[in-house]
């Protein structure tokens, strides 16, 4: 009876072992497993996806801007930092994967670049508030608590964009590294 049980136990061990290892090898893409065509739209949506991430998460106009609202007196000008604009299919196409991506992958996709358009928006929309506020009121004591509340708010939202590119990134990475495996011939060894 005890060996029953004991052998009862290990099997089912094993068994929730083996279902939880197998999400992971649906996740790794197996480069045998993809098509051509399929490695090819994967190819297509990453080049897309490093072109829109390049132009709506820039670095240099987030780090302008924080750079202005972190300083404590007046200054003669502010940055003119504009939202940055987007192909439309570019953006079409990035926010609605195709199939050859897993229904997993094409939520996740959907959702991190829905909240990194979002929350680009904000950001200049903030930035733009800001500057209206500061050509209008000027630097005066009274508007501390605003110009904080701005400022508190661009840095959660430019510490976001950073996050959203990144699970972009890790999303795309497996996929792209078994599209460049059925895109890579095979060379013979001689």
């Amino acid at each position: 009876m005890k060996k029953n049980l004991l052998l009862y136990g290990v099997f089912l061990c094993a068994l929730s072992l083996s279902s939880c290892s197998g999400n992971t090898k649906n996740k790794q893409i197996d480069g045998s497993v993809m098509s051509v065509e399929s490695a090819g739209e994967v190819m297509k949506y990453y080049d897309t996806s490093l072109r829109v991430l390049k132009d709506l998460v820039n670095e240099d106009s987030i780090r302008a801007v924080l750079g202005y609202m972190d300083k404590k007196e007046a200054a003669d000008l502010l940055p003119l930092v504009s939202q940055p604009v987007v192909a439309v299919q570019d953006t079409m196409l990035v926010a609605h994967p195709g199939t050859y991506f897993s229904e997993e992958d094409r939520r996740n996709l959907e959702d991190n670049y829905t909240r990194l358009f979002r929350s680009v928006s904000a950001f200049y929309e903030n930035y733009g508030t800001y500057r209206l506020y500061m050509e209008e009121k000027g630097y005066e004591k009274d508007n501390y608590a605003l110009a904080d509340k701005i400022k508190k708010e661009e840095l959660l939202l430019s510490i976001a964009l950073s996050e959203y590119k990144q699970v972009i990134f890790d999303i795309l990475s497996p996929m792209v590294e078994g599209a460049k495996t059925v895109l890579t011939p095979v060379k013979k060894v001689k």
